[in-house]
């Protein structure tokens, strides 16, 4: 299967743009129940530091412009880093992060840039999925690259959920406990197969987490669903208070173009369909090949050598 969707991408990019693509960047993986990794599948190669580095200066181009207020700018939070690889889909190294307007406010933007192997020769991709409720627009300099106008997701009302904690310590864990009640469930198949669900794995740290004591949220943290450690799904969970009465609310956020399925206690909330549209900058979600500014080293020139 692997094979197969390596020599499909293969050809893809020898005919393709961005915008045009059809197809895929990432093979199917193994069942998440299968996988016994560890969180941390940090690449450890000789290259990794200026991978990282170099990757990391990529995320940095980009801006995110909130309600339109060209003066309400959200920038990446450098310190808000999840880092992974995935050998079975080619991908050698790959960040995920978060932009915000502030450390202790709500995300505004998530981001993943990740870079393929040999397989997909150093094929470099980019996704982004919005978190402000208002309108989003994606910069990369004084170019707008993305801002949707439909959308897959949406802040919930969580029921059932516990007085929140005075503790910081003791909310994470009552959020992590709220965290735990969902399953994401991801449509993985072969671009000649049918979906084979796959049940995603949620990371047990939260990838960020922010919130203020006297803010309307009072406590937020992002969760990552992985195949491996491969980010497919985000769930923010969120503490809110109004006057004297506390609330919990939800998200569940894309990462990838197959289908997803949320379920809370067993019962389904939330689906997105699969979506193969690549570089489209009025999408509900945004994924493309991540295009090398003039005199910039491609991510391939860190790979090792084979």
């Amino acid at each position: 299967m692997i094979d197969l969707r390596c020599a499909f991408l293969k050809m893809l990019l020898s005919l393709a743009v961005i915008g045009t693509m059809t197809a895929d960047a990432r093979a199917a993986d193994p069942p998440a129940k299968d996988v016994k990794e560890s969180e941390d599948s940090s690449p450890k190669d000789e290259l990794a530091k200026k991978r990282q580095e170099h990757i990391l200066k990529a995320m940095q181009k980009y801006e995110v412009v909130v309600d339109g207020d060209e003066a309400k700018r959200a920038t990446l939070d450098s310190k808000a880093l999840l880092r992974w690889s995935n050998p079975v889909s080619d991908v050698a190294d790959g960040l995920m992060s978060v932009y915000s307007t502030g450390p202790t406010e709500r995300p505004a933007m998530i981001a993943h840039i990740y870079v393929h192997g040999a397989g997909l020769n150093g094929l470099a991709m980019q996704e982004f999925a919005d978190v402000h409720p208002g309108q989003v627009e994606l910069f990369r300099g004084k170019r707008k690259v993305w801002s949707p106008r439909s959308r897959y997701s949406k802040f919930e009302k969580l029921p059932d959920g516990p007085k929140p904690s005075e503790n910081a310590a003791l909310r994470l864990s009552q959020m992590k406990n709220m965290a735990a009640r969902f399953e994401i469930i991801d449509g993985f198949h072969d671009r000649n197969s049918k979906p084979q669900p796959q049940v995603l794995r949620m990371l047990s740290r939260p990838t960020y987490r922010y919130g203020k004591a006297d803010g309307e949220i009072i406590d937020g943290a992002l969760f990552t669903f992985v195949v491996a450690t491969d980010p497919e799904a985000c769930l923010l969970i969120e503490i809110h208070r109004k006057g004297e009465v506390t609330s919990w609310e939800y998200m569940v956020l894309p990462m990838t173009i197959y289908s997803l399925d949320a379920k809370l206690d067993g019962k389904p909330v939330w689906t997105k369909p699969e979506a193969m549209v690549f570089g489209d900058p009025t999408a509900p979600h945004y994924i493309s090949p991540y295009q090398h500014d003039q005199g910039e080293a491609p991510f391939k020139s860190l790979l090792p050598t084979p």
